[in-house]
């Protein structure tokens, strides 16, 4: 009798022995699965920040190339490196050697520190950089574990867009002599004439062919840049293709591309009728192409498109007189140090 207790009192002991080290296993599993997934996650977020810190430096660079030296300054890229790496909430970044973030050039080579005071080196045409996130594990702290670190690199380019812009295009074509001597604006709208930041007349009679306004017909055939939906002289049909939101204002494709065309049908002055309320109003930087020559009259008048660029309208006169400030945009990439032409936006990209 008593042996028999005393063997049951030891398998109890035993199956007491197996549950622990069981229930042991499972929360290790646990928190693998657990703490692996949240892993993923803070790797996951340090990649974002390298992603954007390195986009916010490149586009600091970008105006640098885009011959821009009181903005585009190695001040004014680590400050854009700090402030994005503070809103991702990513581990403070140090500067300097050995693991800084670092200027590269065309090739991708580094080519100076960042943040190491002075003008960006020659040559700089983006930024890579390095993001850390550091967290505590919730279960591998039974295991001793009681910190983590994520890690995760980025390289981005900056300088003029050597593509065509993403979403719509306002359908107001800008002739390129119209940049000539003048500025982008990077302010408030100015009310002293000789500012950059002062409106300025984009469609005068002068800049335009005979008959025109600068209005545009998209989707004409034989004229327009591939977008559908029909074309006309009418009223309505430009009043519904410039708005106000959500009408559609027209698309184009990137000039030079193989099955585009590069003329886009003009819209004669004696038709024109726009509401540009809506774009005054909120203060919308549209996209509007940019023309080096044109050719006919009214309803037979085309323009040559040589690529893009942003304006704020700032008033539109029912569509006879429309004014507004030139501001340079940055698109997404590709990227090139070639200007181009006259007006050509800015853009970053991001490489790797």
């Amino acid at each position: 009798m008593y042996r028999r207790q005393s063997r049951r009192a030891r398998q109890r002991g035993q199956m007491i022995m197996l549950f622990a080290l069981s229930l042991t296993a499972i929360l290790l599993v646990v928190g693998l699965v657990v703490d692996g997934g949240y892993a993923l996650v803070q790797r996951r977020n340090a990649q974002n920040a390298a992603d954007f810190a390195a986009l916010a430096g490149a586009r600091i660079v970008a105006e640098k190339v885009g011959g821009d030296t009181t903005n585009g300054t190695d001040a004014n890229v680590k400050a854009a490196i700090v402030n994005s790496i503070l809103v991702n909430n990513a581990s403070p970044v140090t500067f300097g050697s050995p693991n800084g973030p670092q200027y590269v050039n065309s090739a991708g080579d580094a080519v100076g520190w960042v943040g190491a005071g002075g003008a960006i080196p020659t040559g700089s045409v983006g930024v890579t950089m390095k993001a850390d996130t550091n967290w505590k594990p919730y279960f591998l702290g039974i295991i001793g574990v009681t910190s983590w670190k994520a890690s995760a690199a980025a390289t981005a380019k900056g300088g003029w867009a050597a593509g065509g812009p993403p979403g719509a295009v306002f359908p107001v074509g800008i002739a390129q002599a119209f940049f000539d001597g003048r500025q982008p604006c990077s302010g408030p709208v100015s009310n002293t004439p000789g500012d950059p930041c002062y409106p300025a007349h984009l469609t005068p009679g002068s800049l335009n062919v005979p008959g025109g306004f600068g209005w545009l017909k998209f989707g004409c055939s034989g004229y327009g840049l591939g977008q559908s939906g029909g074309c006309a002289n009418s009223k309505p049909f430009l009043q519904g293709e410039i708005g106000p939101p959500a009408n559609s204002y027209g698309c184009c494709t990137q000039v030079g591309l193989v099955g585009s065309l590069d003329y886009i049908g003009s819209l004669p002055g004696n038709k024109a009728s726009a509401d540009c309320s809506y774009y005054i109003t909120n203060k919308v930087v549209v996209t509007v192409p940019v023309w080096d020559y044109a050719g006919g009259n009214g309803s037979n008048g085309y323009y040559h498109i040589v690529g893009f660029t942003g304006f704020q309208i700032t008033d539109c006169n029912g569509g006879k007189d429309i004014e507004g400030v030139w501001r340079v945009p940055f698109y997404v990439g590709p990227t090139t140090t070639a200007p181009g032409f006259a007006g050509a936006p800015l853009a970053v990209q991001l490489v790797q």
